[in-house]
């Protein structure tokens, strides 16, 4: 049916006006990703339709463990095996939603990788003895998981294993598997992560959620900037801990990625952990700190 053409000009006119929203579509403006584990899987239509309202532009599947035989979890639950998807069949679906209109979702990643697990071990000994052709298992777990979730982009949270060669050689099969980018989510070892993106090149590597919690408290990013030759997106841990008294609030998330604005240049930001805003609601929604990290780096 076609629209009526002078109501159409008038929404377009007040849209431009700023008087009415235009028709939704994923929100533009600045980058701003959040990392988050079991409510993304478990948590049902709710915690798509949170993420949807959020503000936050890409979501990122946290995480995927590789297992020796090539099976993948999402956590503890195993979601692929010898080549399909066996988890929950409502997932994928789910999924879809989160860039749907209206929303503010245009990216999904799926992260492999933590401390102390040996994900990425267990990928290079699967390269060392089945390759990465297409019959390889690890080509046929990852390419079923690519159509389960529809991911964007494949996220290395590498924190144990450091090697150039075999990683660089998992990311360039997933980038013929249709996942177009690869990211990173370094805390430390930068020359580890410059040799990888020179390797690989930024085409495929197009950011780098820098950890600015834990054990990267430390971190610098216009030091990581340099070593990396691009733009970091620096992240921090959302209000957790016992009385949820750990962490940052919007208010200081907002502070801090203002003040990497100035001495970095950064153009996103991220936050750790959607499961802590869910226990710490009071003190920090999800759309709360995306709109922090928006209002920071703006």
């Amino acid at each position: 049916m076609r629209r009526p053409l002078l109501p159409a000009l008038l929404a377009v006119v007040l849209a431009l006006c700023g008087l009415m929203a235009p028709a939704a579509t994923a929100q533009a403006g600045p980058r701003s990703a959040v990392f988050g584990g079991g409510p993304f899987y478990s948590g049902g239509q709710a915690e798509m339709n949170t993420l949807r309202s959020s503000g936050f532009t890409t979501v990122i599947l946290w995480s995927i463990h590789v297992h020796p035989n090539g099976d993948l979890y999402y956590n503890d639950v195993l979601i692929v095996q010898n080549g399909r998807y066996v988890g929950d069949a409502g997932w994928p679906a789910r999924l879809r939603t989160l860039k749907q209109a209206p929303t503010s979702v245009n990216r999904i990643e799926v992260s492999i990788g933590a401390w102390a697990v040996p994900d990425w071990e267990n990928i290079a000994a699967l390269i060392k003895s089945g390759g990465t052709g297409s019959s390889s298992i690890l080509y046929r777990n990852f390419q079923a998981l690519k159509t389960a979730t529809g991911a964007d982009a494949i996220n290395n949270d590498d924190e144990s294993f450091y090697q150039v060669g075999p990683t660089a050689t998992f990311a360039r099969m997933a980038v013929g598997l249709g996942y177009s980018k690869f990211t990173f989510a370094p805390y430390t070892n930068s020359s580890f992560w410059a040799s990888l993106k020179n390797n690989l090149g930024g085409t495929i590597v197009d950011r780098v959620y820098l950890q600015g919690y834990a054990g990267g408290a430390g971190n610098n990013p216009s030091t990581w900037n340099s070593a990396l030759g691009m733009k970091v997106d620096p992240g921090l841990w959302s209000k957790h801990g016992s009385g949820c008294s750990a962490g940052d609030s919007p208010a200081t998330v907002q502070s801090k990625m203002r003040s990497w604005k100035g001495s970095a240049g950064i153009v996103g930001g991220f936050m750790w952990l959607y499961d802590d805003m869910k226990k710490c609601s009071a003190q920090g929604t999800p759309a709360q700190y995306a709109n922090a990290i928006r209002a920071g780096v703006s």
